[in-house]
């Protein structure tokens, strides 16, 4: 059975909204994973109600909302954190700390650095054809540069402990680092990197400024062995700073 994933970081809640609805309603995926999803309530601005609007859009899925933190900004506040979507039930659910513990901060006009947010990932289980397929959704710690450090070394040792004896699984996220650090050559000793060497950046460069994200990949897909990537793509659809993966597998 052949199952579709869309994998996206929205970009504070989700600014090109119009865009990503549109990417979600081409796809047609069977399987959303999103970070920088904002739980907002209609009071706050129209990108900080991530949830009520890919609730609206997929009425019929069901959803597991893992917050980060409550951020104060200084157009709003709400819960930010990770999402997964998918048209099949959802049997179980977990959310483990990869990075500090949930708090509330206060977003200052010009933040640069987040190195010091609180970053999780998702655990879900969705049983499909006889089989219960694990699937992880994380956004990892940020850094300038994307090497290893002891806290990227210390989450790269959480997920290999959550990953390392499942099977039928898929990781994926904004993990904040290259490619070439410890931290995911520690994963790919239990899984594949679907987009190994493959992509230039994992960056939409219309929403940045510095060339050194031109050469950057840091949103990644993973399988366990025994999964089969029957297509894989990263679309060009301006929807965020970062460009979305599609990849459907067949379990």
């Amino acid at each position: 059975m052949n199952i579709k994933f869309l994998q996206l970081n929205l970009l504070e809640g989700g600014i090109y909204w119009d865009n990503i609805t549109a990417l979600i309603k081409r796809e047609n995926p069977d399987v959303l994973c999103l970070q920088e999803v904002f739980n907002g309530d209609t009071k706050q601005p129209p990108h900080f109600q991530s949830t009520s609007h890919l609730k609206a859009l997929l009425r019929h899925y069901h959803s597991y909302y893992s917050p980060e933190l409550y951020e104060i900004w200084p157009q709003g506040q709400t819960d930010q954190g990770n999402a997964i979507f998918s048209r099949f039930p959802i049997t179980q659910e977990k959310t483990i700390f990869l990075h500090g513990t949930y708090k509330r901060l206060t977003r200052p006009p010009q933040e640069n650095d987040f190195s010091h947010y609180p970053k999780n990932m998702q655990h879900v289980v969705i049983p499909i054809n006889g089989k219960q397929l694990h699937v992880f959704n994380l956004h990892g710690i940020w850094g300038k540069g994307g090497d290893d450090s002891p806290e990227r070394s210390r989450m790269g040792n959480i997920i290999a402990q959550e990953i390392k004896e499942k099977t039928y699984a898929v990781l994926m996220g904004d993990f904040n680092l290259k490619p070439s650090t410890k931290v995911v050559a520690n994963i790919e000793k239990y899984m594949v990197n679907v987009f190994k060497n493959e992509l230039t950046t994992s960056f939409n460069m219309k929403h940045k400024t510095n060339p050194g994200y031109a050469t950057a990949v840091v949103d990644m897909f993973f399988t366990s062995p025994e999964v089969d990537v029957i297509s894989k793509s990263s679309p060009e659809d301006d929807v965020s700073d970062h460009r979305p993966f599609v990849v459907t597998i067949d379990i």
